[in-house]
């Protein structure tokens, strides 16, 4: 049995034993309560606010379009592997990664198709995108709000999300599994209040093309000092016009871009004309016959806008008093 003294020394270590244990594992419960478990693909709990969806592609197979393969991902350092030669547009739009996911027909393999599900950061970046790839031929999905089909793609915004589906054949049947696949796929990803894009309410809603918007972040019709520009087809008669604007820091630097936007347009070979309508003349705006098209550019409180591209000048006028008008409206 151990003397009083030696028993008081060995309690003394059990004692400081015990503590050094609990300190060792509160560190690690520290450092496991901030490890990033992202970094190796594994997805944060619900209460640390997951912002995406767990997505499995694999998982919107149908019984006769099952998933071919595995899921593969890409980020901007090896998206050009995957779409080289597109990869910088979706770069400086603000790409963060891409999962790509096939499906195919175990009868003919011909009869199949790939989604490529874009994360672009925010509904801005995405829609950008989806935007500047829309085709002229394409045929909007009524049921989807930014969503639209070609003979064999279906093509869709969707929050931050922009999503394509590439069908390796033309076929109605095809398109149509793709849409059905698009519909739950977009019900999975939801669109948050936030996703909204603001700027299309800012559009006359009277003469303006639905699903005709489109949003260049930067270097709109060529000019690095167009950024964040909107424009839409607007339909004055039977004729079509292309309106655009973008808002900026401030009434001043408005004034400013316009200003370098005509003498870039001038630059190229534009020349100032009069403008007959005296609403253009009362808001400086300035009207340039451009080899023959018509371009109009003014400021507007906050707003850079005008017209690109007319071929009647009547027309161009007549839209451009509108789209004045429609942004006094919102800056007052």
């Amino acid at each position: 049995m151990p003397s009083g003294r030696a028993g008081k020394l060995e309690f003394a270590i059990g004692v400081l034993f015990l503590f050094h244990l609990v300190l060792i594992v509160a560190v690690l419960l520290a450092i496991q309560s901030r490890f990033d478990l992202a970094r190796f693909g594994i997805s944060q709990t619900a209460d640390e606010g997951v912002k995406t969806p767990n997505i499995t592609l694999g998982a919107y197979g149908t019984t006769d379009l099952p998933a071919a393969g595995d899921a593969e991902t890409y980020d901007t350092d090896n998206l050009y592997e995957k779409i080289d030669g597109k990869a910088p547009m979706y770069q400086e739009a603000g790409f963060e990664s891409l999962t790509t996911q096939r499906f195919a027909s175990g009868q003919n393999t011909e009869l199949g198709f790939e989604i490529y599900l874009y994360d672009m950061g925010n509904s801005r970046n995405a829609f950008s995108v989806y935007s500047r790839q829309k085709r002229a031929d394409a045929t909007d999905l009524p049921d989807i709000p930014f969503g639209y089909r070609t003979s064999n793609a279906i093509y869709v915004a969707c929050g931050k999300y922009y999503i394509e589906m590439i069908g390796f054949a033309e076929s109605d049947d095809l398109v149509s599994a793709m849409k059905g696949i698009a519909r739950k796929l977009s019900g999975k990803l939801g669109i948050s209040e936030g996703d909204k894009i603001a700027e299309l309410e800012l559009f006359p809603s009277e003469g303006t093309v639905a699903g005709s918007w489109r949003l260049q972040l930067r270097d709109a019709f060529g000019f690095d000092g167009l950024t964040d520009t909107y424009s839409a087809q607007y339909r004055a008669g039977e004729k079509a016009v292309t309106i655009f604007f973008s808002r900026r820091a401030g009434i001043a630097d408005a004034q400013a871009v316009a200003g370098k936007y005509q003498e870039f347009l001038t630059s190229n070979g534009a020349k100032v004309i009069s403008p007959d309508s005296e609403a253009l003349k009362s808001a400086n705006a300035s009207v340039l016959d451009f080899y023959g098209s018509v371009e109009i550019v003014f400021a507007t409180g906050t707003f850079v806008g005008g017209v690109h591209e007319a071929e009647d000048r009547q027309a161009a006028e007549k839209v451009a008093e509108v789209l004045i008008g429609q942004l006094k409206e919102i800056d007052d």
